[in-house]
């Protein structure tokens, strides 16, 4: 490993985990540097140009990791019957990656603080992320579902996808900071059938009068 790959990786390491912990929002570039144990004020801008591009760097292989794994189970769910394999394309991703390492964690927590903040993160970083919410999952599983006005569909899959998403982070964070109580967490083929579950409800609900 060269030394400015070492930088970098240690630069994005101080990143992943001051803003996993505090926020993204509430992190100056200056205590990343200090965190990644770095002389040079300018580290951040010299390897990669700026916050957003730091923040892309963290991000883009993880979304790759993830859409790759849903690729993988989406195909198989199209060799099956029913809408519940092709939730689980959806949610089982997001409930593997708490067990992938504290990076991967990390991930999780800063995804959902940038989704939650979409109007403050640049438009490629925002891009990337809406990439990740699987969209190919989605329209094979209106194919499946009881069909629903597009707008109360819309509305419905965007709350079951966030939902899903803060689950599988809470129990991420569980997983960091509270070892006692994450040896107690449901296992996860139960969290993942729960969330399955949950989330079919909510799809095959009737529609509202008059909508």
């Amino acid at each position: 490993m060269t030394p400015a790959v070492d930088t970098r990786d240690k630069l994005m390491d101080a990143a992943r985990r001051l803003y996993a912990e505090r926020g993204v929002f509430n992190v100056s570039l200056a205590e990343v540097v200090r965190a990644a144990g770095q002389r040079n004020t300018s580290a951040i801008h010299y390897h990669f140009g700026s916050r957003e591009q730091l923040l892309l760097a963290i991000m883009d292989p993880q979304v790759h990791t993830l859409r790759a794994r849903r690729d993988e189970l989406l195909a198989k769910a199209r060799l099956s019957q029913g809408s519940a394999v092709v939730v689980d394309a959806m949610v089982r991703p997001l409930v593997e990656l708490a067990r992938e390492g504290w990076r991967a964690r990390a991930w999780m927590k800063i995804g959902l603080e940038l989704a939650d903040h979409n109007e403050r993160i640049a438009p490629e970083l925002a891009s990337l992320l809406f990439g990740a919410g699987g969209g190919e999952v989605l329209a094979f599983l209106a194919e499946r579902c009881p069909p629903l006005p597009p707008t109360v569909w819309n509305l419905r899959t965007s709350i079951c996808i966030g939902f899903a998403a803060r689950a599988a982070t809470e129990r991420a964070r569980i997983i960091d900071d509270q070892p006692r109580r994450s040896a107690n967490m449901l296992s996860d083929e139960v969290f993942v059938a729960n969330l399955v579950d949950m989330f079919l409800g909510a799809l095959t609900a009737p529609s509202p009068p008059g909508v």
